[in-house]
């Protein structure tokens, strides 16, 4: 399976590595490799970075997507995310801080987060950051789960009207569509 991006957050693109196909879940996290090439196609991850890529980092990966799992159910449930999901971002900004640098790249100002070492972790700080500021904008009031039935793709409705119900078009509306003229056509039918 390809990694997709159509969660408009990292932290949900991140979550999304665990999609269903054909009822069951598909963990598109199979190995330190994988996780790394979902980093750097994410844009979290430069490629230089080698350094902490084992089985211990995609461990520590696999339980910050579980926290975030936690949360994300908590914040569709109209409730606050559990202290476990909190302190989890805390522990992971805390462990592996970055630096915020200043540049202007073709007259247009920029704030990068700047590792104080590279080393693989980076990417898992840049998650919880994610989570963080998704937390302390308010974004996650728009936050969506795929109304696909068996779908479980999270994403933040940046719609205009603030109506998208599906991860993605092609994958689970155009899908849902045909099943209902298809069952409409069999409706009339009988």
């Amino acid at each position: 399976m390809q990694f997709t991006f159509l969660g408009n957050a990292a932290w949900l693109d991140f979550l999304n590595t665990a999609p269903r196909d054909e009822g069951r879940t598909v963990d598109l996290l199979s190995s330190p490799e994988s996780l790394r090439r979902w980093g750097q196609e994410a844009g979290l991850l430069g490629s230089e970075i080698r350094d902490g890529v084992d089985e211990t980092w995609l461990i520590r990966a696999k339980r910050l997507r579980g926290e975030f799992r936690q949360g994300a159910d908590s914040l569709l449930a109209g409730q606050e995310p559990p202290t476990g999901v909190i302190k989890a971002v805390n522990d992971q900004l805390i462990a592996n801080p970055l630096r915020l640098t200043l540049h202007n790249q073709a007259g247009h100002w920029h704030l990068a987060q700047m590792p104080l070492r590279p080393h693989a972790d980076v990417l898992l700080t840049r998650l919880a950051i994610d989570f963080a500021e998704c937390l302390v904008s308010g974004r996650v009031k728009d936050l969506r789960r795929c109304a696909r039935s068996n779908c479980v793709m999270l994403f933040l409705d940046t719609s205009k009207n603030h109506s998208r119900r599906w991860c993605s078009m092609e994958l689970c509306g155009n899908r849902e569509k045909a099943a209902g003229r298809r069952a409409r056509g069999a409706a009339g039918s009988a």
